[in-house]
């Protein structure tokens, strides 16, 4: 999605790591709980794949939880999959031949 807005790769890269790594370090729960955010940023935690990864993650890991407990975290992940590939390709320009 990012690259359909940069001229080059590299700044491609760059861009996607920014706006994908800050986000998820503050608001999915790696440093602090979800549940304590509020307002936007409770919201950009709710939605954010990276929280429902780091759930998985977590409930795998050090829970030792099984799919059907987390099988609630498995459908935003799912869901967003779709999105970002619509998204991108529809934001992607065409082409000259």
């Amino acid at each position: 999605m990012i690259s359909s807005f940069m001229r080059s790769q590299i700044a491609a890269i760059f861009g996607t790591t920014l706006l994908t790594l800050i986000p998820a370090v503050q608001f999915s729960g790696i440093i602090d709980p979800v549940s304590t955010l509020e307002g936007a940023g409770a919201l950009i935690g709710r939605i954010y794949p990276t929280t429902h990864f780091v759930t998985i993650s977590r409930g795998t890991f050090s829970k030792a939880l099984d799919f059907g407990d987390l099988s609630g975290s498995f459908l935003p992940l799912l869901i967003a999959v779709p999105v970002l590939l619509g998204l991108g390709t529809l934001l992607l320009r065409k082409q000259a031949r």
